[in-house]
């Protein structure tokens, strides 16, 4: 009897996971160069045998190129030799990974070129990938500049400055100082690297004193504050001296704020930085496994398991993009007739307002449009986020640790849960600011007031239903709307969270949290008021996603009824279906019916 051996399929590993998000979806190359011919050069009348001695070998070019070619489906390559002229900016914007020489100048000083090239780049859209390829054998100096053109200056206090400054003349004027060039020493000592990595501490929330007893970065410092006998208080002001010299080198680069991480190289650790633009790697031109180097540099940086979703996602509409457009238009009926609503003219004919109407139309149909590609590709999308769930370690062992920890959250404090509940909750409910006039769910503040508009859509459009509310509204050319005011809400319950009573707005970097029931929960009625929003509540929505709005409301004043103007900025703005769910609450407010209980003295 012969035994029936199972073969298991081999597991995921998250190096397969990083591989089939960032690899795996790379279709083109473009190699910056200039010791790589370019096409036009080896097809020109240039020739690559015309005895140009500074370009690299055919065997060297070929041991770059072919790592590429190899490729199922083979990578499309294209070079380009760094030279300043007005292509290599549409160079930049069509390549999946570009691999770039750190060396472009023929002499020293070097790299310049190449930060050039990719403060460019990361000005794109694009997730970009670079590989930063250098004839330098220590990554480190590269690492250093490509880094610190990507930073903003730290801001150093010119008196913190000048009193390092002080005690360092004063050791170098000293006894003790034995050094023959005490400038050079000390600038050794606080060095670029050193500079990075007091960064790197500092965007850990790490405190400067710890930097200073402990970091490897410094140890040559250490050795000179010895010396010179300084405190505590003398080494931080004479650090602070040190580094304002890289600080005033970081504000040349003029580099816009970012969302920076980065590993520096040493000890064997991988070098990359991760900015909210892109991917860059870092590799030695001995080395030319440059797919192998990147993926192990992306596998260290560690991406979030949504990330890594997310990329597979993107990829996978690139991939099947067109199959899946042509499916989603297929039913050509129902385009028709949208198309037809496109064509047609809203009730406020003038110009402005058929602009912004076919603006909302336009931005309605393209989320449907995108929700329909993506229901056509969600079972890939599917697929793999389930391969990502059963490869986290935490799968098998719920002690171990898992995908989790890539996030960088501290989810062992309280306050860490609970700002990720908070955020969660604000990225479900709510959406940037839409429209061209008031809907319901737009967020607006009246001086410290928030509120929220609660009417229903067919109430809003402007010059329909003129006369809801308030008689012949078009001809003063108001649109009458309901809003009800919003509570801070600091603290609240579980129940309070499930009784959908409560918004969660962003404002800044903080979640703000706020409820329609004066007294919490669902007791004490909301404060409602009738609003009357100029121009039909027609708005313009500014760079920051705002909007501003005049409106008036009544308002009693003696024995008479007056009306008060009011300056109102919408500055948040609820997804349809939890502003619908606070319209039906406020349904329920307006039908509520009154019994004859007794309630018992608080």
């Amino acid at each position: 009897m012969n035994d029936i051996v199972t073969i298991e399929p081999p597991k995921t590993s998250f190096s397969d996971l990083v591989k089939e998000a960032f690899i795996d979806p790379i279709r083109s190359v473009l190699i910056i160069d200039d010791q790589y011919p370019t096409w036009e050069q080896i097809f020109g009348e240039e020739g690559y045998d015309s005895g140009n001695k500074r370009w690299a070998t055919k065997a060297d070019i070929l041991k770059v190129v072919r790592q590429f070619r190899q490729m199922s489906p083979a990578l499309a390559v294209d070079i380009h030799d760094g030279k300043h002229n007005e292509e290599i900016g549409s160079y930049l914007h069509q390549s999946d990974l570009l691999v770039l020489d750190f060396q472009l100048e023929e002499r020293e000083p070097y790299g310049i070129r190449a930060t050039e090239i990719i403060a460019d780049l990361l000005k794109n859209n694009h997730f970009n990938l670079v590989m930063v390829h250098t004839a330098i054998g220590d990554l480190i100096d590269p690492f250093n500049m490509i880094l610190m053109s990507l930073l903003t200056p730290m801001g150093i206090p010119e008196k913190k400055v000048a009193a390092g400054l002080k005690l360092f003349e004063e050791f170098e004027d000293s006894t003790n100082n034995d050094f023959e060039n005490a400038l050079e020493a000390l600038k050794n000592a606080l060095s670029a690297t050193a500079y990075v990595a007091l960064r790197a501490h500092l965007n850990d929330n790490g405190k400067p004193f710890d930097f200073l007893e402990n970091a490897p970065e410094i140890a040559k410092f250490r050795v000179i504050a010895e010396k010179a006998g300084w405190d505590v208080d003398a080494r931080l002001k004479v650090l602070y001296w040190g580094m304002a010299m890289h600080d005033q080198r970081v504000t040349t680069y003029e580099a816009l704020p970012r969302d920076l991480r980065w590993s520096a190289p040493g000890n064997g650790k991988q070098p990359w930085i991760r900015t909210n633009g892109g991917f860059i790697a870092f590799a030695d031109k001995k080395n030319t496994e440059l797919l192998d180097i990147l993926q192990a540099a992306i596998e260290d940086w560690r991406p979030s398991p949504s990330r890594l979703m997310s990329s597979r996602i993107r990829a996978e509409i690139s991939l099947q993009g067109a199959g899946a457009e042509d499916s989603a238009l297929s039913d050509r009926h129902a385009y028709w007739q949208y198309y037809q609503e496109l064509r047609g003219a809203p009730l406020d004919a003038s110009p402005q307002a058929a602009k912004n109407h076919r603006k909302t139309l336009l931005e309605a149909h393209a989320a449907r449009h995108t929700e329909r590609l993506l229901d056509l590709i969600g079972m890939k999308a599917v697929a793999f986020g389930l391969k990502v769930l059963e490869t986290d370690p935490t799968e098998a062992d719920p002690k171990a640790p898992g995908f989790a920890e890539y996030y960088a959250i501290k989810s062992t404090t309280k306050e860490e849960r609970e700002k990720a509940l908070a955020h969660y909750n604000a990225h479900i409910s709510t959406k940037p600011v839409s429209g061209w006039h008031l809907h319901p769910g737009h967020i607006f503040k009246i001086d410290q007031e928030m509120w929220v508009c609660l009417s229903p859509s067919c109430d809003l459009v402007p010059m329909q239903k003129a006369t809801a509310a308030v008689r012949d509204s078009s001809a003063a050319a108001v649109k009458p709307f309901v809003a009800v005011r919003l509570t801070p809400k600091n603290e609240f319950s579980r129940a309070e969270v499930n009784s959908n009573t409560l918004i969660f707005l962003k404002e800044g970097g903080a979640i703000k949290t706020y409820s329609v029931y004066p007294l919490g929960g669902e007791f004490g009625s909301p404060v409602w008021r009738l609003f009357m929003a100029s121009d039909y509540g027609k708005f313009e929505i500014n760079e920051n996603r705002m909007a501003d709005l005049n409106l008036s409301y009544l308002f009693g004043k003696g024995q008479s009824m007056h009306v008060e103007a009011a300056k109102a900025r919408i500055v948040g703005q609820l997804r349809y279906e939890y502003a619908l769910n606070l319209i039906q609450k406020l349904g329920v407010e307006f039908t509520r019916i009154g019994l004859d209980f007794s309630a018992p003295a608080d």
